[in-house]
Formats: structure tokens, C-alpha cells, sequence
């Protein structure tokens, strides 16, 4: 089905395609309803503009466009999934202004492309993330993927920054893996919140777990981010309010003694 003639390193989908790989979606989806487990979003294609080692296809935003308007919109539609929204892009925060822009650039496609999903991989970039909220306030923008700490308080700091620029969600890649960061068809081992040894029967627990637990403890579905005003750059601070009117203040101190603010 790809122009490489493999399911790793890259390739293009071929056209005469689309329609079967749209087929193969959508039952995918409709199986795992049958056994209880709805998969709300779905994207395209994780990391459309990388040519990995393991699986993976290429997706210039036009393909993207024209497969989720001709042919997996309405897919979907037609299975019954019309509550399925789908995202495009699914990878690094620094190109998706640029993505979302050329692959919402028709009204169809405004219309079929229910967000914008992104990794962290690259770095910050909250200024990008905060154009594509200002460009498309009614979209959601999802961070789908992110893994190995890259700091003691390197996820804390992702979610605060991202959500101040206008995410919807954030899901960090895995949640539980081995002590070796598996397992993994690829050898691609990484870091969880939790890990775990098979032979020890024992856990750990990374920092991310905590960051993600104190997010969601507080976070309730449906909360709406409002805007807060920070001491120094010493403190990051994220502001919400709960659908009940709860206010939140989630507060990270990144530096080594006590802040006052």
C-alpha cells in the first residue's frame, strides 16, 4: 500500500489506497467498540515528516488534507464514528503552525479536521502553539506524545507552558514500561512515569508521574484556562476553573530554595 513497499522508513501511501486504509481505520475503531473501549480522536499519521527506523509514512499536509476530506471523514461518518474527531500533524510543537495553516486551508477541510495534535521533542515552542490557538480557537490541540525525562522538572514545565498557550489535553507517550523501557518491537527503549522489573515484583516512580497525578488530582475535565500573572520566570504558574467554579492554581518552583510570590 506504500510507495517503499515496507511498513518501516517512511514511504508515501498510494493513492489507489486511501479509500482500503480509510476502511481499515474505521474497523479498527468499531472493533474496539465490541469489546467496551471507545476511541474517541484518532490522527492521520504519528509523526507524518519523519522517516523512522520502525513503522511509519510520510504525509505532506496536502495528503493529509485530501485523505481526511475524501475519503476518512466520511468513512467514519458513514460507520456510524461520527463522534470520532480526528487531528492532523502529530509531531513536534516548532512546524505546526505552518501544518495546521496549510491543512485547514479549505473550508471542507476546516470543517473535517477536528484538531491539531503535537509532540514536545524539539523544545519549548509555546509562542507556535499559541498562533495555532489564535488562528484556530475552535479546534482542539492535543500534545499526543512525550517521553524521557529531559529535566527534574522538564514534563511539569511542558504542561504549564502548554496549557498557557492553549492546549486541550496532554498525554504523555507511556504510562508503565520495564526497568528497560520496554518492551518495544524496535529497541526504541524510553522513559515512563512508572517503571517497573518483572523480576522484583517492584515499581518506581519518575517525576512525571507526580507532575501528571497533581495535574489531574486538581484539573477536572472540562476546566477552562485563565490567565495568571507570574512572580519571575523562578516560578511557573498555570491558572483554572473547574466547571463547578472551583479556581486551581498549579504552581512549579524551579529553583533549588523556597520562593516567596
Amino acid at each position: 500500500m506504500k510507495t517503499n513497499g515496507q511498513m518501516n522508513r517512511g514511504g508515501h501511501l498510494k493513492e489507489p489506497f486511501f479509500q482500503m486504509w480509510a476502511d481499515m481505520i474505521a474497523k479498527y475503531l468499531l472493533e474496539y467498540r465490541k469489546l467496551g473501549i471507545p476511541i474517541s480522536r484518532i490522527t492521520v499519521q504519528n509523526e507524518p515528516n519523519a522517516t523512522q527506523m520502525w513503522d511509519s509514512c510520510l504525509f505532506s499536509a496536502a495528503d493529509e488534507r485530501e485523505f481526511v476530506c475524501g475519503y476518512l471523514r466520511g468513512t467514519l461518518d458513514r460507520c456510524g464514528l461520527t463522534d470520532v474527531g480526528i487531528c492532523v500533524w502529530d509531531h513536534n510543537k516548532e512546524l505546526m503552525y505552518d501544518r495546521a495553516v496549510e491543512s485547514m486551508s479549505t473550508e471542507e477541510a476546516v470543517k473535517a479536521i477536528g484538531g491539531v495534535a503535537f509532540h514536545w521533542y524539539t523544545g519549548d515552542h509555546f509562542e507556535s502553539l499559541k498562533l495555532t490557538r489564535d488562528r484556530f480557537p475552535d479546534k482542539e490541540l492535543i500534545m499526543t506524545e512525550g517521553c524521557v525525562e529531559f529535566s527534574k522538572y522538564g514534563s511539569a514545565h511542558d504542561i504549564i507552558g502548554d496549557f498557557n498557550a492553549g492546549a486541550n489535553g496532554y498525554i504523555d507517550w507511556n504510562l508503565l514500561l520495564n526497568r528497560q523501557g520496554g518492551p518495544n518491537h524496535k529497541g526504541n527503549y524510553c522513559g515512563a512515569p512508572v517503571m517497573c522489573d518483572p523480576e522484583t515484583d517492584s515499581v518506581d516512580f519518575n517525576p512525571s508521574f507526580f507532575y501528571i497525578g497533581h495535574f489531574s488530582r486538581f484539573v477536572r475535565p472540562g476546566a477552562r484556562s485563565v490567565v495568571v500573572s507570574r512572580w519571575s520566570d523562578c516560578v511557573e504558574t498555570a491558572g483554572f476553573v473547574n466547571p463547578d467554579g472551583e479556581k486551581v492554581l498549579i504552581i512549579l518552583n524551579r529553583a533549588d530554595r523556597p520562593q516567596a510570590f
